[in-house]
């Protein structure tokens, strides 16, 4: 310490950590105020910046809209198979069966358990071995693990960066984002945020209690990016490399 001290032209280490005045971000840049277009338009520069693809439909379309986005995916990549999250808003919207409808079939990851999945999970555990650590985990998981689209509903959506924030409890496993090689994101144009600082101060007004905080907070900013120490880059190494978004609007 006393070596750094002096490459910092002083005698001795500071002997009390210095004063921070200041808390937080900046007062300007905490003061900024947008207006729902301009969220929303900054979000979608900003994802589609990132390769995403991103839509916006009307709360009065959504039903017929928001599955013929799914469906229209899962014909463009060949998908046969989905997994979505057991959230209320998604379980308004027909995904389940317009996509059977094209012979997509479709697991929600359920709070309860494997409920639709042992299906999936069953498929190719021969392969596997019965003894296997494949076989050996849940259903859900070993089904979210074979399907190729997965669909969420997103918490918040960040304007500033382009990013989805999604909280996994109960029937909202964060396998979904992160196993399938494509993601779909449904979004209400409510949940629409500047800033990171408003999604998380929203989600501690929301859940106040540490005991019913979500297990983890995902955040999605374009497709899974990993480089290695010789910045190669690779799309779709630690989450989808393929995704979209639609924000619903009032």
């Amino acid at each position: 310490m006393r070596r750094i001290a002096g490459r910092l032209g002083r005698q001795t280490p500071l002997a009390a950590p210095p004063a921070r005045p200041f808390a937080g971000v900046p007062e300007a840049y905490a003061a900024v105020r947008t207006t729902p277009q301009e969220r929303y338009d900054q979000f979608a520069a900003n994802w589609s910046a990132l390769t995403g693809t991103v839509w916006t439909v009307r709360a009065a379309d959504a039903a017929d809209a928001v599955p013929a986005l799914a469906r229209r995916i899962c014909a463009e990549r060949g998908i046969d198979r989905a997994i979505r999250m057991d959230h209320p808003d998604l379980a308004a919207l027909p995904l389940d069966a317009a996509l059977a409808a094209d012979g997509v079939a479709v697991v929600p990851w359920r709070a309860d358990g494997a409920d639709g999945a042992d299906g999936f999970a069953a498929d190719g555990a021969d392969a596997a071995g019965p003894g296997s650590a494949w076989s050996r985990r849940s259903p859900l998981l070993r089904a979210a693990e074979r399907c190729r689209l997965g669909i969420v509903c997103a918490d918040y959506a960040v304007a500033n960066t382009g990013t989805l924030v999604v909280l996994a409890h109960g029937g909202r496993g964060r396998s979904v984002s992160l196993l399938p090689d494509t993601l779909f994101a449904v979004v209400r144009a409510d949940r629409l945020v500047t800033r990171m600082g408003e999604a998380f101060e929203a989600i501690r007004r929301d859940y106040p209690d540490a005991a019913t905080m979500p297990s983890s907070i995902t955040l999605i900013t374009g497709p899974s990016r990993s480089a290695d120490i010789e910045n190669d880059l690779t799309i779709g190494i630690h989450g989808p490399g393929s995704v979209y978004a639609v924000v619903i609007e009032p």
